[in-house]
């Protein structure tokens, strides 16, 4: 039913679309009803069905569509079906471009946009070649996590077709003028103007040109006439004078005055007369066809030698006149039939012609007389001895000159193709043969075969259908083959169609089709399209998949036990870290003893430290801790840590430091590569019980495709730090599970297995790459690969810390969001203590009203994981309602906040908990010292 109805009709704005989101059923849609929605999709919704710009916005990892009127127009005879529905259900045609795009932006917090980017979408029942401006960005959910994708889009088709349509005109009018200078170069045209009354010629240049006269003079008609010569043993056209009496249109020779040679001239005019008809101007064009002549002289030559060559030749010649009745044959059609040459000629080929195949030859010859094209038959000639042999005849019209193009002629050739049709004959019967056992191999296999046309529609299937999964072919015939998929599999399939129909070779593809009974087996597919059909072969792997699946299973659940084991025995030492000196002080207390407390607080402590510690390995390992991603002098950061390796590694391990000058910045947290370079300095030498050498080196790295693809990085530059120890080293078998957590070759006690896997996690979540080679007895090199910073990006410098008495405040007003009540008092406590007044809120809802109101508020102090409005929601809107509110974010572990510089606007901070009373207070007068209001 519709849970649009009710006092409170949403969306509360006109237009066709938004009256359909009022009354579509939304509980058969995935988003459910829209009272359900996040706030964050109904606001978005809000503004989109308000705004006259196309925009869609795709929620969820479905990609669910919800769009303006704008859009509606654009996407055509898909609105309004995909409404409401995975835009994979009505994208098919382009998924596979959109899905990686939506996939960034969903799951990466990335932006796009493009200018005039190319589609083929099918929004009017065929696929047509669309242009679209676009802006592409994620939307958060209530939570702060990314919850869909904003699309503001233009359609620029018209303007792509019109700049297209230009460039092909222009591109036209440059071929038309190279033309037309071509033209002019080869002879051209030339005026003339012929005065009757004086005799004399106006001419243009291109006319002295032809004449092979100077230019800028007049001439009298005589001058021109003199050029004039006789060519009898020449059969041109027509003669004629250039004077007044000349004939309008007509054809002579000239002898060119400038170089002698010999040219034809084409010459048409017309006359102008006076009031009393007599002629006084003759007008014209003239034109040289030497060219033209010379090559009607070549043709009659060929001619010739085509009759005395057909005359010798084995095959079978003839020529015809235009209405098709044969004028001539060769000897050798003669001798061949046995009839007289008058007893071929006219129509009397017909008598050679086999009965069954004179009625197709008679046809296709008419037709090849009515369109002037050329003939070609295979048919049966009878010899002259009553034996009939199969020729291939060929005819060829040889055109006229006039502007009609009439055959002249007609040219035939019959070749004796009677060998290639015998063997023609035994490859048909061969073909016959591998037919019955190709019908025999459909028939008795055990794989099920499918022919479909390119929609899916089956058009025939092999018996195996019935044995493997129920259905008889008369159930299976023109049913479509995605009715039997499982629904997930759907998507899948019709995208291996589309690119199959795009002209891929062949495809392979597993799915799932739904047996008679209801249940479900697991295909292997290998299809392959011809012009018009699809033929599949299909392979049963549903044990095989089980098998993987089980065993899959039994791995992930050994991992886990692995993962939690660990997890709980390092956990359970910590607590009794913690619980037993807080009971241990609460006894002492109660009796009124206080000496020795303080020991009692440092084991508390150092134990909650550990345990934040590990808390921090986890997420690093598992590529979830929050980094302060920045350009770091990774020369500079190493050399800083000195002192501290020298006293880690202890007297025995010697430490050299070799830095390549090249290496320049790498980006990324420096915090979090001092503690990998101090873990794995920690590792190194632990591997060296009897001492040894310790390594740590830096370079430059440029990785080309082939190295980005084994390293299985993105090519380019890269700071590469490497770590090398001279210790035991590992075994291939160790080596495979270096990376595994709570994995570690140490005692009980002397470490928790998390300190390469952090590593690894850090590595990973910087979009760079850890590698390890090792060996036994020879030592172990761990390499961290890290991105490079662009030139010219300033890179921090480690500065040393200084010890400072906790700043105290003024009397500001600090506001408190905080959910966890333990945590809550605390952060109060500290806070009043530092001399400022205190604000609190348990969630973000309770802290609006106090922002709404006229209260004095200094400073936001908020938890990131707040239930429903979570923390960089509740700043948003802190900011709207007193803009330059300064803002601290506290963090023990929020998903989406992977990046500090990604979640923080200016005047934002964060600390992550637990933290110091030393960190919290120096953080609190920093972001006081920005405040704005």
């Amino acid at each position: 039913m519709s849970t649009t109805e009710g006092p409170a009709r949403w969306p509360a704005c006109a237009g066709e679309t938004a009256e359909r989101i009022r009354h579509l059923d939304f509980d058969s849609t995935p988003l459910g009803p829209p009272d359900r929605w996040p706030r964050a999709l109904r606001n978005i919704v809000d503004v989109m069905l308000r705004s006259a710009a196309e925009m869609a916005v795709y929620w969820g990892p479905d990609y669910i569509a919800i769009y303006n009127d704008a859009q509606a127009r654009t996407i055509g005879n898909k609105h309004p079906g995909n409404l409401g529905r995975p835009t994979v259900e009505f994208s098919a045609e382009i998924w596979d471009e959109l899905k990686p795009r939506f996939d960034k932006i969903f799951y990466g917090g990335e932006s796009a946009s493009g200018r005039d980017w190319p589609f083929m979408l099918n929004r009017r029942g065929v696929l047509e070649q669309s242009y679209f401006d676009y802006a592409w960005s994620p939307v958060f959910d209530d939570d702060g996590r990314i919850g869909g994708i904003l699309c503001i889009t233009t359609e620029t088709t018209e303007r792509v077709r019109a700049t297209q349509a230009l460039a092909a005109s222009e591109k036209q009018a440059r071929e038309r003028g190279e033309q037309l200078q071509m033209a002019q170069a080869a002879g051209g045209v030339g005026v003339f103007s012929h005065d009757i009354e004086t005799d004399t010629l106006h001419t243009s240049s291109g006319f002295c040109r032809i004449f092979g006269l100077p230019e800028g003079e007049v001439y009298p008609a005589s001058a021109i006439e003199s050029l004039r010569i006789d060519l009898d043993d020449h059969p041109s056209g027509r003669q004629g004078r250039i004077d007044g009496a000349c004939a309008p249109e007509m054809e002579y020779a000239i002898r060119r005055a400038s170089d002698g040679a010999v040219r034809w001239i084409s010459h048409r005019a017309e006359l102008i007369h006076d009031e009393t008809g007599r002629p006084v101007l003759m007008r014209g064009v003239v034109q040289d066809i030497t060219a033209s002549k010379q090559a009607d002289a070549t043709l009659r030559q060929s001619e010739a030698r085509f009759r005395v060559l057909a005359r010798q030749m084995p095959n079978l010649v003839w020529t015809a006149t235009p209405d098709g009745r044969l004028d001539w044959v060769s000897e050798s059609m003669s001798k061949y039939s046995g009839l007289g040459f008058d007893e071929l000629l006219g129509d009397g080929w017909q008598r050679t012609l086999h009965p069954d195949d004179l009625p197709r030859a008679t046809r296709l010859w008419h037709q090849a007389l009515e369109t002037h094209t050329a003939y070609e038959n295979e048919a049966r000639l009878r010899r002259h001895d009553g034996a009939w042999r199969w020729y291939l005849a060929r005819v060829q019209p040889v055109e006229g000159s006039d502007e009609l193009r009439t055959s002249v002629r007609w040219i035939g050739v019959n070749s004796d193709i009677d060998e290639q049709k015998a063997a023609q004959h035994r490859l048909a019967q061969s073909v016959v043969e591998r037919t019955r056992d190709r019908d025999r191999l459909w028939q008795l296999s055990a794989d099920i075969m499918l022919v479909a046309d390119l929609r899916g529609r089956i058009m025939a299937v092999n018996p195996a259908w019935q044995a493997l999964l129920g259905w008889t072919e008369a159930q299976l015939m023109g049913k479509p083959i995605l009715q039997l998929l499982h629904p997930d599999d759907v998507t899948p399939t019709l995208t291996e169609f589309v690119r199959l129909r795009r002209g891929r070779m062949h495809s392979r593809i597993e799915n799932r089709l739904r047996h008679l009974d209801g249940s479900y087996r697991t295909l292997s597919w290998t299809a392959v399209p011809d012009a018009h059909l699809l033929h599949a072969v299909g392979r049963d792997v549903t044990a095989l998949r089980e098998s993987e699946a089980r065993l899959r299973q039994s791995q992930k659940m050994e991992a886990i036990g692995q993962l939690t084991g660990g997890i709980a025995h390092d956990f359970n030492n910590l607590l009794q870290g913690i619980t037993g000196p807080i009971e241990l002080m609460r006894r002492r207390v109660a009796l009124g003893r206080t000496e020795g407390l303080e020991r009692y607080m440092d084991a508390a402590a150092q134990s909650a430290r550990r345990a934040a510690s590990l808390i921090q390995r986890l997420l690093a390992f598992s590529r979830r801790q929050t980094l302060d991603p920045k350009p770091m002098n990774v020369n500079e950061l190493i050399a800083s840590m000195g002192e501290l390796l020298r006293r880690t590694l202890g007297e025995h391990v010697r430490l050299r430091i070799a830095p390549d000058a090249a290496t320049g910045a790498a980006f990324g947290d420096a915090a979090q590569l001092e503690s990998a370079i101090l873990n794995l300095a920690i590792n190194a030498r632990d591997a060296m019980p009897q001492g040894g050498e310790l390594r740590i080196g830096t370079s430059a790295v440029v990785l080309d495709e082939a190295d980005a693809k084994r390293l299985d990085l993105s090519p380019g530059r890269y700071c590469a730090i490497s770590v090398n120890d001279t210790g035991i080293g590992m075994s291939p078998e160790i080596l495979a599970k270096a990376f595994d957590p709570f994995f570690t070759t140490k005692p009980i006690g002397q470490g928790t297995g998390l300190g390469l896997s952090m590593v690894y996690g850090f590595a990973q979540q910087s979009r760079g790459l850890v590698h390890i080679q090792s060996a036994p007895e020879v030592g172990t090199t761990v390499t961290l690969y890290l991105p490079r910073a662009d030139a010219g990006e300033p890179a921090d410098t480690p500065s040393a810390s200084k010890d400072a008495p906790l700043p105290q405040g003024q009397g500001e007003v600090v506001l408190v969001v905080e959910d966890d009540p333990a945590v809550r008092l605390l952060v109060l406590d500290v806070l009043e203590g530092l001399g400022y007044r205190t604000l609190h809120a348990e969630d973000g809802n309770c802290a609006i009203p106090i922002l709404q109101s006229e209260a004095r508020i200094d400073l936001l102090v908020s938890d990131v994981g707040l239930p429903g409005i979570n923390g960089r929601q509740v700043a948003e809107i802190a900011r709207g309602l007193r803009p330059g509110l300064p803002i601290v974010f506290m963090t023990g572990y929020a998903e989406h906040v992977r990046t500090r510089a990604e979640f923080l606007a200016p005047g934002m901070e964060m600390i992550a908990k637990p933290f110091t009373v030393d960190d919290f207070a120096g953080l609190i007068q920093q972001a006081m010292r920005g405040r704005t209001s």
